[in-house]
């Protein structure tokens, strides 16, 4: 039994030598070559080591000097584990007035003269060139006569059916500047064209009755001015709101002042339709159309703005008072009616450079008093949809586009506007 692990020990050791070269430990046979070469291999990647240190170091002093010239970028575990008053400051969200810059106000696209968006910064000019286009038309039955008799649908004078198309275009100039952080003036100097026809014929007549008046006027209406305030800071929740104070002035035509024809109203048979006094009726009509409204006016308004990400939400409540005059022998004083307004709407910014604004405006106008004595039927309701976009090619040059829609009989039926407010920074 002790001769048979004789072989085996005879082979392990004859092939022990081959075994250690092949696992790469030095055997006593030419082990000092194998030696040197181990020292030599380990030299080098101490060397390579050293190297890759000294380029590690280079990159730490680089990315050090960098995060101290920009802030870095945590990740949001790692600011969720800081303590509240060790976390970085977090950008304000678009439509929200920053905390620290109290006197700021978000950015709403302008779509209407109501509407009048933002205070302009201190020390800032805004010019604002705009044009202004609107179509109405309207057909419209006039009674005049004596009034029901016996029978309440029988109406002894005359039935006057008319057809009035009107025009209006309106190039503007309006600057505004910023007096003080909270403190803006502004001035509206506007020039317009006016066309107007009006097709009457009394019922009853053949086509070829109609009487067709056409007439235009143009020329520089009536300047403008105002002052803006913003009365508070808009914190704890609450909006911005801003007082306005604007006067419109009689820079633009008497609408008393045109040049007018006169003509006898007449029956189906061509006779002069005779009044309670027994006097021909006459209907005035003018061959020019007045630019302005001959009227003094003051138009006191409260606008208020109300930032909820992402959307701005605005209204406007003003109240026009037009100042009586003396408009001559002729018409003696008139008071034209006061004016009760409101409107509003909402503002949606699309992205860093486009928004879009969707709004209501509505305006009451009283009934005008001539002689002491009110005129039936010359109060008005003008209530219009506003649909409005604004692009920012700089951020010292936007173009604002508006569109209104026509929501009552009084309201043009459609009207388009193009503002291009450019700021400069004068000081």
């Amino acid at each position: 039994m002790l001769r048979r692990p004789f072989p085996a020990l005879a082979a392990f050791l004859v092939f022990f030598p081959w075994l250690v070269q092949a696992a790469g430990l030095p055997s006593d046979s030419g082990s000092s070559s194998e030696l040197e070469q181990l020292k030599q291999l380990l030299a080098e990647q101490k060397k390579r080591f050293e190297e890759q240190r000294r380029q590690l170091n280079t990159l730490e002093r680089r990315i050090e000097a960098l995060s101290k010239s920009t802030p870095s970028r945590e990740s949001p575990e790692t600011v969720a584990a800081k303590p509240p008053a060790e976390r970085p400051e977090q950008p304000k969200p678009v439509g929200k007035a920053p905390e620290k810059d109290k006197e700021s106000l978000p950015n709403i696209a302008r779509i209407s003269d109501d509407i009048r968006g933002v205070l302009t910064p201190q020390g800032n000019l805004v010019v604002e060139p705009s044009f202004k286009y609107a179509h109405s038309s309207a057909n419209r039955v006039f009674l005049q006569g004596f009034g029901p008799l016996i029978v309440p649908s029988f109406f002894l004078g005359l039935i006057d059916i008319r057809e009035i198309d009107r025009d209006l275009m309106i190039a503007a100039l309006t600057a505004r500047y910023g007096i003080t952080s909270r403190l803006q003036f502004e001035t509206r100097i506007p020039y317009i064209y006016r066309s107007d026809s009006l097709r009457s014929r009394p019922f009853l007549v053949d086509l070829f009755g109609d009487d067709l008046f056409e007439a235009t006027g143009s020329g520089i209406g009536d300047i403008e001015f105002a002052l803006d305030y913003q009365i508070n800071d808009g914190l704890d929740g609450w909006p911005f709101f801003i007082g306005t104070l604007r006067a419109k002035s009689t820079t633009g035509t008497n609408p008393f002042e045109v040049e007018s024809i006169d003509i006898v109203v007449k029956d189906s048979n061509g006779n002069p339709v005779l009044g309670p006094d027994g006097i021909p009726l006459i209907e005035r009509f003018p061959t020019e159309l007045a630019t302005g409204t001959g009227f003094w006016s003051l138009q006191p308004s409260l606008t208020f703005l109300y930032p909820s990400d992402p959307a701005v939400f605005f209204g406007t409540l003003s109240y026009s008072w037009n100042l009586e005059d003396n408009m001559g022998p002729d018409f003696g004083v008139v008071d034209p009616g006061d004016t009760l307004g409101f409107s509003g709407g909402l503002g949606f910014g699309i992205n860093e450079q486009s928004s879009f604004s969707l709004g209501f405006s509505y305006k009451h106008v009283f009934e005008t008093t001539q002689g002491g004595f009110q005129l039936k039927g010359s109060d008005l309701d003008i209530g219009e949809l506003l649909i409005g976009y604004s692009y920012r090619f700089t951020p010292d040059v936007n173009l604002n586009l508006t569109v209104g829609i026509g929501a009552t009989d009084d309201a043009p039926d459609f009207e388009i506007t193009v503002r291009v407010p450019t700021s400069y920074r004068l000081f």
